[in-house]
């Protein structure tokens, strides 16, 4: 693509098709849905840090470690999400119906796998993860009260994925803002011990996200079968399909591989800085905490370009799904650089949110100092993060799962483990120079990201097949424009 056409794609005023306001239409109530997410994790950790350093400590190793698990699974179910935007595109009801009931019955699998053989990888993990005997036992109390919640978010993403690859994402914005909302009051009741309830600390925190998801995955899947049937036949079709399940794990299956191998090495990361000191686990844990209120909205940004490339190139109109991931890294790269400001512009206030209300055996002020440079790093990676998210969203939803896989797992074996390694068990560096190396390391990633979508190999790729049109029917379609 020319320097010209990427000028073409960004300005705006020059195509409607696949246009800025089209994008944040789908994008918005994903990303209300990513802030309410953003916003349940802060309080989460607030809660935890009020009630013990160590307990928002433990968190995140536990909580990470718990995502990787079974985030293979739920990343292949959500897949779901983009066999139905390129139906959907293509005006195939019945399809849209038949991916879901099938991802769906990839997610019952799932489910089975998450709760009677994941639980004994992570507590094996835990125990020889070399943290003090403290902390390790409330990562133990968190990781099996989160376990039961992994199960439920993959049941309940095939049906979600109905909606959001219509396009319909103010349906699953408005079921996880409600659970989040519902997670925040448990997590209070629970970790506090209010209003009758025990004071479970760090294990009421968990058991507050299973329930949390649970709701959410009745809520979603009662939404899906009544449906005006005559309109959206959800309650046919669901004879199970070998040929849906194959392209689930044809193409969606790299995309889980590269997240639980991605998310896997984060996770050996944060295990590895635990083992400098508790003031750096505490201190990584505050900054990712804090970091959450950019990052998770970008995801609902990512996902948006995912469903729209995949709706366009339902239709067969592969230029307007190009130019729509360049007009999606704008918005992501305009959001990212306030949040950035933010950080670097206020970062005692956003640390001491996370002051230990009690006694703790961590020193908090080295906790703050340790974050305001952090926090620096973070403003700065965040930009790649940005790149990375965008275009690898607008990658998957072309079915361009495959190479995003090798790319991301190299990067992540190939260079973040093995530096994060060295820096801390060789060179014994301090955990500012850890951030430093990772913001190097997530730039690097995102350009290589970037590069393979400007490759442009992306547009041979096939995932469904589109039926023979007549010229005529195809003209009209070209000029058609879609209501922003």
């Amino acid at each position: 693509m020319a320097l010209g056409s990427i000028f073409n794609a960004i300005v705006p005023g020059r195509a409607r098709e696949g246009g800025y306001r089209e994008i944040w239409r789908i994008a918005y109530p994903l990303i209300i849905m990513s802030a309410s997410h953003t916003v349940m994790q802060f309080c989460d950790r607030k809660f935890l840090a009020m009630n013990s350093t160590e307990d928002v400590s433990a968190a995140l190793p536990a909580g990470i470690l718990t995502f990787t698990l079974f985030a293979f699974f739920m990343v292949t179910v959500n897949f779901t999400s983009a066999l139905v935007s390129q139906h959907y595109g293509n005006n195939d009801k019945k399809a849209c119906v038949r991916s879901v009931w099938n991802g769906f019955y990839f997610a019952l699998f799932s489910a089975f796998i998450i709760i009677f053989i994941v639980p004994w990888i992570g507590l094996a993990v835990i125990d020889n993860s070399m943290h003090e005997p403290e902390i390790l036992r409330r990562e133990r109390l968190y990781y099996i009260a989160l376990i039961p919640g992994g199960a439920f978010v993959c049941l309940g993403a095939a049906f979600s994925a109905y909606f959001s690859g219509q396009g319909k994402t103010w349906n699953i914005a408005l079921v996880n803002m409600f659970s989040c909302g519902l997670n925040i009051l448990l997590d209070y009741l629970l970790i506090f011990g209010k209003l009758g309830f025990p004071a479970w600390g760090i294990t009421g925190a968990g058991i507050a996200t299973s329930i949390a998801n649970l709701v959410s995955c009745v809520i979603i899947f009662v939404w899906f079968i009544c449906m005006n049937q005559k309109k959206y036949p959800t309650r046919r079709y669901r004879s199970f399909d070998f040929s849906y399940i194959k392209k689930l794990l044809s193409f969606g299956s790299p995309s889980g591989a590269q997240v639980f191998l991605d998310v896997g090495a984060f996770t050996v990361t944060t295990f590895l800085i635990g083992r400098i000191d508790r003031e750096a686990m505490a201190v990584t844990t505050v900054a990712l905490s804090i970091n959450m209120l950019s990052f998770l909205p970008l995801l609902g940004l990512s996902d948006a370009t995912s469903i729209v490339v995949g709706q366009y190139i339902g239709r067969g109109k592969r230029e307007v799904a190009q130019f729509i991931a360049y007009r999606s890294w704008v918005m992501a790269s305009l959001y990212m650089i306030l949040a950035g400001a933010v950080f670097i512009c206020f970062p005692e206030w956003l640390i001491g949110h996370f002051a230990p209300v009690n006694e703790s055996g961590i020193d908090f002020s080295e906790v703050v100092r340790l974050g305001q440079l952090i926090l620096i790093c973070a403003a700065i990676f965040n930009f790649f993060d940005a790149t990375k998210f965008v275009f690898m969203g607008a990658l998957r939803g072309a079915g361009d799962t495959r190479m995003v896989m090798y790319i991301c797992i190299g990067c992540a074996w190939g260079v973040m483990v093995p530096g994060v390694v060295i820096s801390i068990v060789l060179l014994k560096l301090s955990v500012i120079h850890v951030w430093v190396f990772l913001t190097c390391y997530l730039a690097c990633e995102a350009g290589l990201i970037y590069m393979r979508f400007r490759s442009g190999k992306w547009k041979h790729i096939k995932m469904i097949e589109r039926p023979a049109e007549n010229p005529m029917q195809s003209s009209m379609q070209d000029i058609i424009v879609p209501i922003e």
